[in-house]
């Protein structure tokens, strides 16, 4: 049968070269012919694109929106949906390797890929020993801030749970656009002496956008290094932390996650 060869030929094309012009609905057509036998799925990925506005949204769309779309069955449907889970599984091996993330940019950049394909706000702590290594990351909620009641105790406790020594804190803005609210801040604030009150430190709050982060020890939010027990208020870290000229400071990137 003709759609046969057709999908014969959008197989060799990848063998030889890739995705490398591909259009999106060719793309997601190769991806279909593994799920769907024997059927032309050219007309399917054409309505799921219609349906769906772009390649991206396709596959940021869930298992159960899929199925709603004409000839898409449970088999065609989970394959999709699994595509951005791999994808960000792949990102986080790839980054994380040895469990060991030294830099702001590593740290940005593993943080950004716990926030694939989603659609929502979510929380994600993340937990780390003496040595800077990684110990667990946990979600503990999505929807927004006020929905998911992320409460600073929660943060401490799941903490101590894990014995950490430090930790990051990490959400992201679906809007795109990084830059902390005043909740933000104020969630920040409590997180951080919260910690405190059992001896962990909050190394960093990351906020995750479209195509960047933002980083509250890296704009100074949060102070580097404390003599005494009370940390300073937010709105003065920034000013404390460049009268401490005598005291070692990390760099921005080379040495951003100090012992």
């Amino acid at each position: 049968m003709e759609h046969t060869g057709h999908r014969e030929r959008l197989r060799k094309r990848f063998d030889q070269s890739g995705l490398k012009g591909f259009s999106d609905h060719e793309v997601l057509e190769l991806l279909l012919t593994y799920a769907i036998p024997r059927v032309d799925v050219n007309p399917l990925a054409h309505r799921l694109i219609e349906r769906f506005g772009s390649f991206s949204a396709v596959m940021e769309a869930s298992a159960g929106e899929m199925k709603q779309v004409e000839g898409m069955g449970e088999r065609s449907a989970a394959l999709l949906s699994m595509m951005l889970p791999l994808l960000k599984r792949y990102e986080q091996d790839k980054l994380l390797g040895k469990r060991k993330l030294n830099t702001f940019s590593e740290l940005a950049e593993y943080c950004s890929t716990l926030f694939i394909g989603n659609h929502e706000e979510a929380f994600y702590l993340l937990c780390f020993d003496a040595k800077l290594q990684l110990i667990r990351e946990m979600l503990l909620g999505s929807g927004t801030i006020q929905e998911v009641h992320v409460l600073p105790r929660l943060v401490a406790r799941e903490a101590m749970r894990c014995n950490a020594v430090s930790v990051v804190v990490a959400h992201n803005h679906p809007s795109g656009d990084p830059q902390p609210s005043q909740a933000d801040m104020d969630l920040t604030r409590g997180i951080r002496d919260a910690l405190l009150t059992v001896e962990i430190k909050l190394m960093d709050h990351v906020v995750v956008g479209r195509q960047e982060a933002y980083s509250f020890h890296r704009n100074d939010i949060l102070p580097l290094f404390v003599d005494t027990p009370v940390y300073a208020a937010a709105e003065d870290a920034s000013l404390m932390n460049r009268m401490k000229t005598e005291k070692k400071k990390c760099q921005e990137d080379e040495e951003y996650l100090c012992y």
